[in-house]
């Protein structure tokens, strides 16, 4: 269009001009150059439109497509994917790594122990298209929609193609508009989703802090998200990043206190720093395991309760069962079921029903917590307490003034169970397990 333009506006200039020419004759012959020059001209522009769009766009189209397919082909190890699902990076990033062979896709996740193969196809969508339009429930992970989510997690599991070079695939989330990375692998998937899982766990900690020149700032981590906040300006930053097989890589540079950070690489002795400035630094800050057991969830099977223990716990059993009901899940730690408080508890469900009984954890120093019971329930708390038999529970736990416990784990620093001796009764104890586990009398 802005050629045709042009070239009217080149006609019309001298076109205009031609009545300033004096004679019939004279102005016969001005406009016979004239249109000899504008077929000259289109000619020319024809011609340079040729030059430019030598391909038709269905076949450049086609190209990108074929070269996006025989590059994720080529590696056997596949390709390590850095996924960040939703708009607002709410989850931060989630390592995933998939081999291509054919039309199918072997996807794993560091969020699972198993890989699942599903289809894959490369299509065109106003431009070129990744799909994993078959189900993959890995891959489709964030982007299910549920009753409680309609709109999932706000996943992707269609990506724009935006850039294919021989080891690095960039890529737009369809939905999200996240940009996104495929880096070609020289391990196996497997081995890659292995190596991302170990760096996470020894990196994992319910506290940090960022050390700057020698300066610590507490933050705070929920999901594969750091938030931590600048104390000159007061001003709140989050974080999204990767757990890759060197450490933590955030999605983004961002400035920390005047440094600019990329991420924290793992190192044997916790401090861990960024790459590029070694003057700035990660530590993983442990906690005490009072405060592990109070702000954490803990289920309570009956596998991991003393005799005298099982006993009272028994007594609540049998009265969910009078009601026709069976105890699905007890947990201990903040009620955060159902539109509840959040406050520290016993929390459970019977049947179909919720409730929380409500217990004061007085901490007396790293590993020892007092529990009084406040008389105080939510949900449905309070009428299991007085109906069911549930205050049986309370008994064991909280005692008729209060139980004093010793607490030990089998990692101070991440606990997956934490023991519980009490101390005015040494007869009762009980293990609880950081994993939600269901049917507990079960188990």
């Amino acid at each position: 269009m802005k050629k045709n333009s042009k070239l009217q506006n080149i006609r019309s200039l001298f076109v205009g001009s031609a009545p300033s020419l004096r004679g019939r004759a004279g102005g016969e012959a001005v406009l016979s150059f004239f249109l000899l020059l504008s077929t000259l001209l289109l000619q020319s522009c024809l011609k340079d439109q040729e030059d430019i769009f030598d391909k038709s766009s269905s076949l450049r189209m086609q190209e990108v497509l074929d070269k996006t397919k025989t590059t994720l082909t080529s590696n056997k190890n596949g390709w390590a994917l850095d996924y960040y699902p939703n708009r607002k990076l709410t989850y931060g990033g989630i390592a995933y790594a998939i081999q291509f062979e054919g039309t199918e896709a072997t996807v794993y996740s560091q969020e699972s122990d198993k890989s699942e193969t599903s289809l894959y196809k490369l299509t065109n969508d106003d431009g070129p298209i990744l799909s994993f339009d078959s189900y993959n429930s890995l891959m489709h992970a964030y982007a299910t929609p549920s009753s409680g989510e309609y709109e999932a997690k706000d996943g992707d599991f269609e990506f724009i193609i935006m850039d294919v070079q021989d080891t690095l695939i960039t890529l737009k989330g369809k939905r999200s508009g996240n940009m996104m990375y495929m880096h070609r692998l020289s391990q196996p998937a497997q081995d890659y989703i292995n190596s991302v899982k170990a760096i996470e766990e020894k990196m994992q900690s319910v506290k940090y802090a960022f050390v700057v020149n020698g300066d610590s700032i507490l933050i705070k981590r929920l999901n594969n998200v750091f938030t931590f906040t600048d104390p000159k300006t007061g001003e709140s930053t989050d974080i999204p990043f990767i757990t890759t097989t060197t450490g933590f890589e955030f999605k983004d540079s961002v400035d920390i206190m005047g440094k600019n950070v990329t991420g924290f690489k793992y190192s044997e002795d916790g401090i861990w720093a960024n790459p590029t400035d070694k003057s700035v630094a990660l530590v993983a800050l442990p906690l005490p395991l009072t405060e592990f057991l109070t702000t954490s969830y803990w289920s309570m099977p009956a596998s991991g309760m003393s005799e005298e223990a099982l006993k009272m716990f028994n007594q609540a059993k049998e009265g969910s069962a009078t009601e026709g009901e069976t105890i699905n899940y007890m947990i201990l730690g903040p009620n955060n079921i159902m539109d509840y408080s959040g406050a520290f508890g016993f929390s459970f469900q019977s049947g179909k029903y919720y409730g929380s009984l409500l217990i004061d954890a007085d901490i007396i120093s790293d590993d020892i917590v007092t529990f009084y019971y406040t008389g105080k329930g939510e949900g449905n708390g309070k009428w299991y307490f007085t109906n069911a038999k549930f205050s049986w529970i309370i008994s064991a736990l909280c005692g008729a003034k209060g139980a004093t416990y010793t607490l030990t784990a089998d990692d101070p620093k991440n606990p997956t169970w934490i023991k519980m001796e009490q101390m005015e009764n040494p007869n009762i104890y009980f293990t609880v397990y950081h994993d939600i586990i269901a049917a507990p009398f079960d188990k």
